[in-house]
């Protein structure tokens, strides 16, 4: 028997009682969504597999022999309820669940540089004045004063690499002339987030589903009251509107990151006092080559773009 030592309230076991999947839940996911996830995690089709709820109470320790019936995944809008659950075959029988091994692109915390490339400039100006407002919380920016909001980007600049072999510039239809060759400072790759809401998007703590009217999931306990929220959209044309792909992309990491048994893959500290130099303190921090590459990255992509 193992379970994830990360904090949840939601577990899916195996029928060897091994916590495979799970997550923390706020209140909005569903059990439709639950499919979707499962779609994103699980490498069997999802006919081969089914959920069962645990009827033990507290931590299970026969959960292949003491469950309840299967739970109808597709279409099924209730609210998965806290507790523990077991994948089984369709007929209840024991069953190897195969866990992908994709993984979230890491991605650090983007802080505003002090004298920005110009594209970035004209990207930070393009998303303020298309949303005006926190697309998470509705939060309206005071009359010319966005000292807690930020622009951040969908797809980071840190991963340029990634978005040019992903061919993500063909499906930017933008038609601003400076957004770099590769277009990945298109007002498309980008919306307003108060700073708060900015971090928990680029630790993937908070994720935006397009396919489901844009509501957001939270998948960490939600003390800032963002799950269950829908974006909210400017109403620019739609070449200019935040590309629903982009989006979709960064849920789908979202849900690598959090839905997995070991839960976030990427969970190092972002609390760098002002006046500090990120670079030195992240050098010297836990997985600190990796954040170093990363912030390295997303200062230099800029000069070759």
């Amino acid at each position: 028997m193992s379970r994830a030592t990360i904090r949840r309230n939601v577990h899916f076991l195996d029928g060897e009682n091994n916590e495979i999947l799970g997550f923390w839940q706020n209140g909005s996911v569903s059990w439709s969504q639950i499919a979707e996830w499962m779609h994103i995690t699980i490498t069997l089709p999802s006919v081969q597999y089914a959920v069962f709820r645990c009827l033990e109470s507290g931590n299970p320790e026969n959960p292949a022999t003491n469950h309840g019936p299967s739970i109808n995944l597709l279409g099924n809008n209730n609210t998965v309820h806290p507790g523990y659950y077991v994948v089984l075959s369709a007929d209840g029988e024991p069953l190897d669940i195969p866990i992908t091994e994709e993984r979230a692109i890491p991605r650090s915390v983007s802080y505003n540089l002090s004298n920005p490339d110009p594209r970035i400039a004209a990207f930070r100006q393009r998303v303020r004045e298309r949303d005006d407002c926190c697309v998470v919380t509705g939060t309206r920016v005071p009359p010319g004063h966005y000292e807690a909001f930020e622009a951040a980007h969908i797809f980071p600049v840190a991963h340029l690499d990634l978005w040019r072999s992903g061919q993500w510039g063909q499906r930017i239809e933008d038609d601003f002339p400076d957004v770099g060759d590769s277009k990945i400072h298109s007002v498309q790759n980008g919306i307003l987030l108060l700073q708060h809401a900015h971090t928990y998007f680029d630790k993937y703590n908070i994720a935006i589903n397009p396919d489901d009217n844009f509501k957001i999931t939270s998948f960490v306990e939600d003390y800032l009251g963002f799950d269950g929220r829908y974006m909210v959209l400017s109403n620019y044309s739609q070449h200019y509107q935040p590309l629903r792909s982009l989006l979709k992309y960064h849920f789908r990491m979202a849900v690598l990151c959090n839905m997995k048994a070991r839960g976030p893959e990427y969970d190092w500290d972002e609390d760098i006092p002002p006046g500090m130099d990120p670079v030195a303190e992240i050098s010297n921090s836990e997985e600190g080559k990796l954040r170093f590459e990363l912030v390295m990255a997303e200062r230099l992509n800029p000069l070759v773009d």
